[in-house]
């Protein structure tokens, strides 16, 4: 192991951008040797109590952990937590743990670490990144449910010194969940993928985040100072005074300017010649709309509703929805509103459904599900329709992959409408219906499905996942999965000229929405909304308003020139420093508004 009292630079990938100067904390987890001894009969049930009572201590945690992230906001982080829970009530953690202790005669907690390592090698020899980030799951909750039963501290984020930039060989979306802004300011790893669930948790509390460091090759005093620059990926270790000030000044000036973003509520969201664009919220519960009042949003262009409903034992009733959706729309204070019907399956699931699937995102999920169960699908129309009674409601269908699907679920919604009519339910008399597209398939036919929308969607996440055949969960494929790459480009051409050429407009409602330097390229392929997390809304209103559409039509015809992702994305890069030089503080941040 190397030791420097120099400045030294440590180059590695970025995942949540940003800058941070503090001291590094490392968080190692020791695995613990827990001790094997034989328990009489009488001694069993004791046992299995005292394993049942550390099970329900970790759902605690995890509840706890639940509640702060819908206070910060932060609801993609629920619903990852209510996937840990989920797993808490498998098999694997619950009837088989006490039948090994029955069998073995064994103490619980030896019995289950034993379970545990056994799982653990069959996950090693697993090559899909999506079961192996699944592990991650499984490992946390034991490593949680462990320290219960060994009455030892939970080793976790919760309470580390202020100004700490925390090195770990990797992280869990609890530990992530766990760390208090105020005290973590950034995090480095040596393993760890852009879309992992630690990650997605980083992001949404805007924690600079970088991995792919070999930080153990060097010796990192504790005390010492470390800069992390999440633009650039890079790691500074004792930096000098000179490179400490610079740093500084960097981190005030883009706190000022976030600040000074955050007063664009009132402005409208319109080039600077001219051209407007409707500029809309993705959500999830009620508390995020207002954020979106107070930052001008022009509505809601997607409202997961799946998301409300994760923590349930059973699917929702009618009613449950219908009193839900009703609170949505009237909160909107007459904006318009886009309601998606469920999109379940790939890594969403109620808690009790027991479908387990090998490649869950080609399998039963979004539409495929609710034309599957048509009564549950019929259920939520039926909400949706009552629902419209109150406000400006739109209704999309997700991850529509042919014309066949798109009609059947219209012809749903007609029959649905036909029975709440002769019951004389109040329903608006124009609601209109978009579809999502998300799979190459739906792209190369949006000819076929504009001509039966009133809107379509497009999500970009989805898109680039599987047009370019990338699992967007695969750390060691994140630098193929670029939403620069040249087919997603002509892909989002083809969509947007299809849905202009039958008049209707097209959102885009992915990540690339959310970043200003894909603001001009979207506006000049011809999009009309966009619809992002409400916290994006400043910068991307910003965006728009320091562009031109003349600008922004010659900057995608010049892209659509370019064969290779890299330079696409070089010239993005570019063309947004050079329009915007004031904004180069900012610049392919992730901000936490």
């Amino acid at each position: 192991m190397a030791v420097f009292s120099q400045e030294v630079v440590l180059q590695g990938t970025s995942i949540c951008r940003g800058i941070a100067i503090g001291h590094p904390y490392f968080f190692t987890l020791p695995e613990e040797m827990v001790p094997e001894y034989g328990i009489s009969v009488d001694a069993v049930h004791e046992e299995i109590a005292r394993y049942q009572l550390a099970l329900d201590r970790g759902r605690e945690d995890i509840k706890s952990l639940q509640d702060r992230l819908r206070r910060e906001c932060i609801f993609d982080g629920v619903a990852i937590l209510e996937a840990h829970l989920l797993i808490m009530q498998d098999p694997m953690l619950t009837t088989h743990v006490e039948e090994q202790v029955r069998t073995t005669k064994k103490n619980v907690d030896y019995v289950f670490q034993m379970i545990m390592k056994k799982y653990q090698k069959k996950f090693d020899a697993i090559k899909d990144s999506f079961f192996r980030e699944r592990f991650k799951d499984i490992q946390d909750i034991s490593r949680r449910i462990l320290g219960h039963l060994r009455h030892g501290a939970h080793r976790c984020l919760k309470n580390v010194p202020a100004n700490s930039i925390v090195f770990a060989t990797d992280l869990t979306a609890c530990d992530t969940a766990e760390a208090q802004n105020d005290c973590v300011v950034a995090f480095v790893t040596c393993s760890g993928g852009a879309t992992s669930h630690a990650a997605i948790v980083a992001k949404a509390k805007g924690i600079p985040y970088v991995s792919s460091i070999n930080f153990e090759q060097i010796a990192i005093e504790k005390d010492g100072w470390v800069v992390v620059d999440g633009r650039t990926g890079a790691i500074i270790v004792n930096p000098s005074e000179e490179t400490l000030l610079k740093y500084q000044e960097l981190r005030n000036q883009l706190h000022m300017h976030l600040e000074k973003l955050t007063q664009t509520g009132k402005l409208e969201a319109e080039t600077y010649d001219g051209y407007g664009v409707q500029l809309s919220a993705n959500i999830e519960m009620c508390s995020e709309l207002d954020m979106l009042h107070q930052f001008g949003g022009s509505g809601v262009g997607l409202l997961r509703t799946e998301s409300a409903f994760l923590t349930k034992e059973q699917l929702p009733t009618e009613e449950e929805q219908f009193a839900i959706y009703r609170d949505f729309v009237e909160q909107m204070k007459g904006l318009s509103i886009v309601i998606r019907t469920f999109d379940l399956g790939g890594d969403k699931y109620l808690r009790n459904q027991q479908t387990i699937e090998s490649n869950p995102f080609l399998g039963c999920r979004a539409i495929r599900f609710s034309l599957r169960e048509k009564e549950v699908f019929k259920a939520q129309l039926r909400a949706i329709l009552r629902a419209s009674a109150f406000g400006s409601v739109s209704i999309m269908f997700p991850m529509v992959s042919s014309l066949s699907e798109l009609r059947e679920a219209k012809a749903i919604l007609r029959e649905v409408r036909k029975e709440l009519e002769a019951k004389q339910e109040p329903i608006a008399s124009y609601i209109p219906v978009g579809c999502m597209i998300e799979v190459p398939s739906a792209a190369i036919v949006a000819d076929l499905l504009a001509k039966e929308c009133d809107f379509l969607s497009i999500g970009t996440n989805d898109l680039v996942q599987y047009t370019l055949a990338v699992d967007r969960s695969n750390s060691n494929l994140s630098e193929l999965y670029s939403p620069t790459n040249p087919s997603i480009l002509r892909l989002i051409r083809l969509i947007v000229s299809e849905a202009n050429h039958h008049g209707i407009p097209v959102t885009v409602c992915g990540e690339v929405a959310a970043d200003p330097r894909f603001t001009p390229l979207l506006l000049g392929l011809g999009v009309h909304e966009l619809s992002v997390a409400s916290r994006y809304l400043p910068i991307v209103k910003h965006a728009i308003r320091n562009t031109s559409i003349v600008a922004a039509s010659k900057l995608a015809e010049e892209a659509l020139l370019l064969d290779s992702a890299a330079d696409i994305e070089e010239l993005l890069n570019r063309e947004y420093q050079r329009n915007a030089p004031e904004d180069r503080l900012y610049n392919l941040f992730n901000m936490n508004l």
